[in-house]
């Protein structure tokens, strides 16, 4: 009857549904710890600047434009990076597909066993606009840009959270045929030691507490109506499987899973939390450890499928710019601005590292030294 209580890890008597319910909230609370980091993660990435620079500069073609604005005819740069770095962090790779001068990512795809030769990739799918599409051409390892992630820690936590799903299904199984069962107390008084009551024609006759328990069984089970005679002091309630969890223990158990899933994806707890430290840099920590080597990543891969070794050696490069992610005040900034113009940045340069448009005129491209950093073995240093 008493197969819904158990005992914690404490000794404590706990209620099955308080049990239940506490699993509940776990795996909603790590559903959204985990949205939450891997949006934080992939916003990073999607704001900011992919930077092409060829052998003549820094230019904006339509490599620029494909990474930076429009992949594909039916989204936008924003939406397209958050989406693939979501799905490089959920499943631990993402397929990068380059379809004529457009960027798609596979929905789908199967891949050869190849070793030693470029993989040759069949059957992709993409979506688009809520259709599901199957290309009807294989792509070689040149032709995509194949994200892989072997983060142990973060495919532990989700792996874990997942194991969570099953044994909450089974838990909520388990109390749906609780549930379904009536279960119910008879309080006997301890004076009472055997039950008289009637049979059906009328006779008293005892019974044992053993034995008045079972006929209150078969009456339960019965469809037809009787009355049960209770003696003096006796009584039958239902029992209810209800959930004591108050919002104290809720806003506990988030705390405590937050933290977790901040370990897990390498995100400073303050950030994560959004906690203001005045101790440290929690932002540029949380590009360092939890973006940092996503970023690497893009650049290999860009480099190595958008670039070429040709390309690359003679100087050509791109690169995921980190700048832009970080906030910056014009005002706050303004003495560390000055001392990159006294050391030769141009005024467009400048204006670029606080994310402002080039003015491109023979002004903004001067550069102007006001200090003498040079070793001059003939000469004094000084203000130029």
């Amino acid at each position: 009857m008493f197969d819904f209580l158990f005992q914690n890890k404490n000794g404590e008597q706990q209620s099955y549904m308080d049990m239940i319910t506490v699993e509940i909230k776990k795996l909603e609370l790590s559903k959204m710890a985990i949205q939450k980091a891997k949006g934080m993660i992939s916003h990073a990435i999607a704001k900011s600047e992919f930077i092409v620079q060829r052998k003549d500069g820094r230019k904006k073609d339509h490599i620029y434009w494909i990474l930076n604005i429009r992949p594909n005819p039916n989204e936008t740069a924003t939406d397209f990076w958050i989406s693939a770095i979501d799905k490089l962090l959920t499943y631990g790779e993402c397929l990068i597909c380059r379809v004529g001068d457009h960027l798609y990512i596979a929905d789908s795809y199967t891949d050869d066993n190849a070793v030693m030769l470029p993989k040759r990739y069949s059957n992709v799918t993409i979506k688009a606009n809520g259709e599901t599409l199957m290309l009807d051409k294989s792509f070689l390892a040149d032709d995509v840009i194949h994200l892989r992630a072997q983060n142990d820690k973060i495919r532990g936590y989700l792996e874990k959270v997942l194991k969570m799903y099953d044994d909450v299904t089974s838990a909520l199984v388990s109390a749906k045929k609780m549930e379904s069962t009536p279960k119910f107390t008879l309080d006997v008084p301890a004076s009472v030691p055997v039950i008289q009551t009637k049979d059906e024609n009328g006779n008293m006759k005892m019974l044992s507490i053993d034995m008045y328990k079972q006929k209150i069984k078969e009456l339960l089970k019965s469809d037809n109506i009787e009355i049960l005679q209770n003696s003096n002091g006796m009584k039958l309630s239902s029992l209810k499987m209800e959930s004591n969890i108050s919002s104290e223990d809720i806003v506990k158990m988030a705390n405590e899973i937050f933290t977790e899933c901040a370990f897990a994806f390498d995100i400073p707890k303050a950030v994560f939390l959004g906690e203001i430290t005045e101790k440290a840099d929690s932002t540029n920590e949380f590009i360092t450890y939890a973006v940092g080597w996503i970023v690497e990543l893009l650049n290999d891969s860009f480099n190595a499928k958008l670039v070429g070794e040709k390309d690359y050696l003679a100087g050509e490069r791109i690169w995921v710019d980190m700048s832009r992610f970080k906030h910056r005040d014009i005002l706050e900034s303004a003495a560390n601005l000055d001392k990159l113009r006294s050391i030769g940045f141009n005024f467009d340069e400048i204006r670029t590292t606080v994310g402002w448009e080039e003015l491109n005129t023979e002004f903004s491209q001067e550069r102007v030294i006001t200090k003498n950093y040079t070793n001059d073995l003939g000469g004094e240093k000084g203000e130029a």
